[in-house]
């Protein structure tokens, strides 16, 4: 038997989520919250399976009550039923500790699928949620890899490619205006922020990223 408790402000909503529920032989529905601090006292009594969690509610949020909500009953599975799903807020209930999302449009067939899931310690996100989840993971991915990959100047950019013709150091530092030593200094230090050993591992590295074109 799943022991479940309710938390949405809006009875009509627990009401129509009992009235579902109560047609399932495996889910028992053992209390309802309208706000943050009912449903606080209501997990601690009742330490129940599952926490069918709205995020809007009087007081304090959805949100804000998760980390207690699982201080009080640690072993409770936290399903989120609400109608906000942007992305911050879907990475922020998962972050603390929700492990199933659900547009409040979902089907009844869904919510019993999800808290099935869920139950089974299984994330379960729906598909518009999921959609958000990925795009959100593709962005991070991005900026991860762009905050990795080393930036190459300009002026590096033009010793590299100066190098790759063959030129010696006063040779470039005549084309550019600058001292041997300057160039020399600049070379080292491309090096170092690829992480190479030499002239011949930074042009096959240039050759590579599409810094030169031989």
């Amino acid at each position: 038997m799943i022991k479940i408790v309710i938390a949405d402000d809006h009875k009509i909503v627990r009401d129509g989520i009992k009235a579902l529920l109560l047609t399932q032989k495996k889910i028992q529905v053992v209390g309802e919250a309208s706000n943050g601090t009912q449903l606080k006292k209501l997990v601690k009594e009742t330490k129940p399976d599952l926490i069918l969690l709205d995020l809007i509610m009087p007081g304090e949020s959805g949100l804000d009550v998760i980390p207690d909500l699982l201080k009080l009953a640690p072993e409770a599975r936290i399903l989120i039923l609400s109608s906000e799903m942007d992305e911050e807020t879907v990475c922020e209930a998962v972050s603390r500790g929700a492990i199933g999302f659900l547009h409040k449009n979902s089907s009844e067939n869904e919510l019993i699928m999800a808290i099935e899931a869920v139950y089974n310690h299984e994330p379960y996100f729906g598909q518009n949620i999921a959609g958000i989840i990925y795009k959100s993971y593709t962005r991070r991915l991005q900026e991860h890899k762009s905050n990795k990959e080393p930036k190459i100047t300009d002026r590096e950019k033009e010793i590299i490619a100066l190098l790759a013709e063959g030129l010696c150091f006063k040779e470039i530092g005549e084309r550019l205006f600058i001292s041997p030593r300057t160039v020399e200094n600049h070379k080292n230090n491309i090096l170092s922020k690829l992480e190479l050993k030499n002239t011949i591992e930074l042009l096959r590295y240039a050759i590579k990223n599409h810094l030169i074109h031989l």
